[in-house]
């Protein structure tokens, strides 16, 4: 019970930090700092998830959860119906989740590959990007080990030059940061759980933050000015579909992402994140460590 107990208290630290951060607004001064935080709870809040539930299953062995698991095959009728049931739950969502973001990873893949060789018929090279003749505006950054930015000739047509370059400037943000990296987690389970509210919200959170640190990038090399008339000009007009796995300039909420760059709010940065930050690091570690150290 002491291992249930000790992962449920790391789970709980990383739900706390989560919550917080969904309710703070310094997440859009400082977005970056913010999707550290992100992952790193997430993270605590599965391993942990996982640990209670061997931890209490396992808890007769009196041992680390993988030694009491190595054991558990020879040893599965020393326990009650409760702790076995404990053990199989346990396994059965960390199996469930590690399976589907796999199971997503995959689909995420054939579709960029695919949308390749579309781009390979139908694009042609121009300006540090590749250029399809669509009327509709549309710019996108399709990632993957050679990373693509793509804007429509609709989108050269709509943008004036530093507009454009600074569309650029953000798509080439996502492909060199890969931010595909950090949004795909999230998004798988949002895919494996469609109708939860929260994770809809947490999921929106996150493809916000990065988004913002891509405006960032980009504003740092072009200017605010010219990529918020950029964003505005694309709501406007209303930009075309992303492909899968695509990471669209217009994507995430616009308006909010417009008056961030042209009212950026003065936002010290939050003494509560280095406390934060050390507070899941130690829930994590201390969740993962539990698996191999018995107390």
């Amino acid at each position: 019970m002491t291992l249930a107990a000790h992962h449920l208290a790391a789970g709980t630290a990383a739900v706390l930090v989560a919550l917080w951060l969904l309710r703070s607004r310094w997440t859009y001064a400082y977005p970056r700092a913010a999707l550290i935080l992100w992952q790193i709870s997430s993270l605590t809040m599965i391993v942990a998830a996982v640990g209670a539930l061997l931890g209490f299953g396992l808890a007769p062995y009196g041992r680390g959860l993988l030694p009491a698991l190595l054991e558990l095959p020879l040893h599965a009728t020393e326990l009650d119906i409760w702790h076995f049931a404990a053990v199989t739950l346990g396994l059965a969502l960390g199996g469930w989740l590690v399976v589907n973001q796999l199971l997503c990873l995959r689909s995420t893949a054939r579709a960029r590959a695919r949308h390749r060789l579309l781009l390979q018929l139908v694009a042609r090279p121009d300006t540090g990007a590749l250029v399809v003749d669509h009327p509709v505006a549309v710019a996108y950054c399709l990632p993957g080990r050679t990373p693509r930015i793509v804007v429509s000739a609709g989108a050269r047509r709509l943008l004036t030059d530093a507009e454009l370059a600074a569309v650029l400037a953000h798509e080439r943000a996502h492909a060199r940061e890969r931010h595909h990296l950090v949004v795909a987690p999230f998004q798988a389970l949002r895919r494996l759980l469609p109708n939860s509210a929260l994770l809809t919200r947490v999921c929106a959170t996150i493809e916000l933050l990065v988004e913002m640190c891509a405006d960032d990038k980009a504003a740092r090399q072009q200017g605010r000015e010219p990529l918020a008339s950029a964003l505005e000009r694309f709501h406007a007009n209303g930009s075309g579909g992303t492909p899968a796995g695509a990471l669209a300039v217009a994507d995430a909420p616009v308006q909010a992402r417009i008056r961030r760059l042209r009212q950026p709010e003065p936002s010290g940065f939050p003494v509560a994140w280095p406390v934060a930050c050390a507070l899941t690091v130690t829930a994590l570690a201390t969740s993962v460590s539990l698996f191999a150290v018995p107390l």
